[in-house]
């Protein structure tokens, strides 16, 4: 069996998507054990298995992520310091202090709480989230939006947590990740059905299949990716291939990861602080590294435990091999990816994507020759960002704010 590590994630996570019974897998000398809380259908989950694997044969063993900055090493982070396309460190130092100062006035002076905890889950995958931790979700979304609209001309918009299945379509994203979508069906309109529906439902019709027959064809999906419904935005636009635009903006995103979900790392629904670039080759070349910069910068402010190194998607579907190793070989996708006591593996919190045309083709965004021109896309993860400080710091957004400040003046001084 090819045990690279990206093949035994994209192995772990497609098995528990599919068999959400599965509760852990083991890997040891080439063989794999699968432990669930309820008897499996053997036989097919034996086939899914090989199926699975024979779509990563392609990749070899020895193709694994790329480590570009450890935090607990010196040398690597000494080496990161004096790299080329730095973030503009002042910038970043400005929209921290405001970020401490608004974790103080957060603080809450309440006899009585409605939600003594951080969260409270309402089924697997889905938070109701508390005063503090929603202090921390609207800090983190100003502390990262702040510093790319304090350095770069973006362009700020909003976009819906719903859109039409066409955009998915259009956008490719049912070829690389279909397993993410989540449809939604207005109930019928024709009378006579839509009459019916409440005497079923009370009927205790909700774990029922027949629901289906109670509802319209669906033409819309929860965004499976907060950066889909701008692209349409650009469409027949031309983009100089000396410039760059950006577009800042946050949204919700639902991907419903099956057996995957639990009420920490793993949401269905979650909320992302985006940026999108477009342009010609140069100018995306320094915003990107300076885009990985503003991860370290963040991270470092923050105080996290981290890595930054390339990583790959998880692909389901015959291409899946193709995809994994391309994006492997390449820079085309970097994480932030966060150690946690608790979790029990590192945490992505940000990931940087090269799209190269993938989307200008998609939607005829163009330069000045009539060429595709290229995008790529940095996001935040905030209710990760927040679970990870709350995992050190519990509710105190006080003690928060001070680690912040004095790493602050640590990053200025490093980088004086």
């Amino acid at each position: 069996m090819n045990t690279a590590p990206s093949v035994r994630d994209n192995l772990t996570t497609q098995l528990r998507f599919h068999f959400p019974e599965i509760t852990a897998l083991e890997f040891a000398d080439g063989e794999v054990t699968i432990h669930a809380g309820q008897q499996l259908a053997t036989a097919a989950v034996e086939r899914t298995v090989r199926r699975i694997l024979d779509r990563f044969n392609s990749v070899p063993p020895a193709i694994r992520s790329k480590v570009l900055l450890d935090s607990r090493v010196a040398d690597s982070v000494q080496a990161w310091g004096s790299r080329r396309h730095a973030f503009p460190v002042a910038v970043l130092a400005d929209a921290a202090r405001a970020f401490s100062k608004e974790l103080r006035r957060a603080v809450p002076p309440l006899r009585r709480r409605v939600l003594p905890d951080r969260s409270a889950a309402l089924r697997a995958g889905i938070n109701v989230y508390g005063h503090e931790t929603a202090a921390l979700l609207a800090a983190l979304d100003r502390l990262t939006a702040s510093c790319i609209r304090g350095v770069y001309e973006a362009e700020v918009i909003h976009v819906p947590s719903l859109i039409p299945s066409s955009l998915v379509e259009r956008a490719g994203y049912v070829d690389t990740g279909c397993q993410h979508l989540s449809f939604i069906a207005p109930l019928s309109t024709d009378p006579d059905v839509f009459d019916a529906f409440v005497p079923f439902w009370k009927s205790d019709g909700r774990d029922d299949r027949r629901v289906l027959d109670y509802v319209r064809t669906p033409r819309d999906v929860l965004s499976p990716a907060v950066c889909l419904p701008s692209y349409p935005l650009l469409e027949g636009k031309t983009v100089a291939s000396d410039e760059a635009l950006v577009l800042s903006f946050g949204g919700s995103v639902f991907r419903d990861e099956s057996g995957n979900l639990n009420n920490r790392e793993r949401l269905l629904e979650f909320h992302i602080q985006e940026t999108v670039v477009i342009g010609g080759a140069e100018p995306l070349a320094r915003i990107h590294g300076e885009l990985a910069d503003l991860m370290v910068c963040v991270a470092s402010v923050l105080g996290l435990d981290f890595s930054l190194q390339t990583a790959a998607d998880i692909f389901f579907g015959d291409a899946a091999g193709s995809l994994l190793f391309t994006q492997l070989a390449s820079t085309n996708k970097i994480e932030l990816a966060v150690r946690s006591a608790s979790v029990g593996h590192p945490v992505a919190t940000a990931s940087l994507n090269k799209h190269g045309s993938h989307f200008a083709k998609a939607f005829d965004i163009t330069d000045e020759r009539g060429l595709p021109t290229s995008t790529m896309c940095l996001g935040f993860g905030l209710d990760r960002l927040a679970y990870l400080l709350f995992e050190r710091f519990g509710l105190d957004l006080a003690a928060l704010g001070d680690h912040v400040d004095a790493n602050v003046e640590a990053l200025l001084k490093e980088r004086a």
